[in-house]
């Protein structure tokens, strides 16, 4: 007497396609955080090289610094397409007081904020008490600090932190004037 196999494949197709949708949710899972570090990871990299080169702006060109600043940071591709949080092919740049404490609040004219300050005598113990880029023709340091808020790509993370994350860099180069 010859028997053949058992015909069970319907059931063993179910298991197999349960248990690869409970993988690919696990996989998911934990996809999501990753590719939201990667994505603040370029933010800050992009904002951290567009504040030195707006720095090295500022220095080359201390009497309209902040302009520097500003043009510095709409001259940068990456960075016009990663802070443009509107798409009008123009970073919406705030300038303000190194001591104040505001971060870009995401609107056309706010999507990042700068401060520009000058600290002439290194000596005297205040630091940075100059706006702006100091006196031509001073020995001047000069600080050039930027912040931009990044909003959370996926839903999940927007619950977690609906004010989005605060990411900030600096920059100090010397007077070249």
């Amino acid at each position: 007497m010859v028997h053949g196999p058992i015909n069970s494949g319907g059931r063993e197709d179910g298991a197999f396609a349960v248990e690869f949708v409970l993988v690919m949710m696990v996989s998911f899972s934990l996809l999501l955080p990753v590719v939201e570090i990667y994505r603040l990871s370029l933010f800050d990299q992009a904002l951290a090289r567009v504040t030195h080169e707006g720095a090295r702006a500022a220095a080359a060109d201390p009497t309209s610094c902040g302009t520097a600043v500003i043009d510095a940071f709409n001259q940068d591709s990456l960075a016009a397409w990663l802070f443009d949080q509107n798409n009008d092919d123009n970073i919406g740049m705030l300038a303000q007081p190194l001591g104040a404490d505001l971060w870009p609040s995401g609107s056309a004219t706010e999507e990042a904020h700068i401060s520009v300050a000058a600290d002439e005598d290194l000596f005297d113990g205040v630091d940075w008490e100059v706006p702006g880029c100091g006196a031509a023709g001073t020995d001047a340091w000069i600080l050039v600090r930027s912040r931009i808020v990044v909003e959370p790509w996926a839903g999940p993370l927007r619950l977690i932190w609906p004010d989005g994350f605060r990411r900030q860099q600096h920059s100090w180069v010397r007077n070249q004037s």
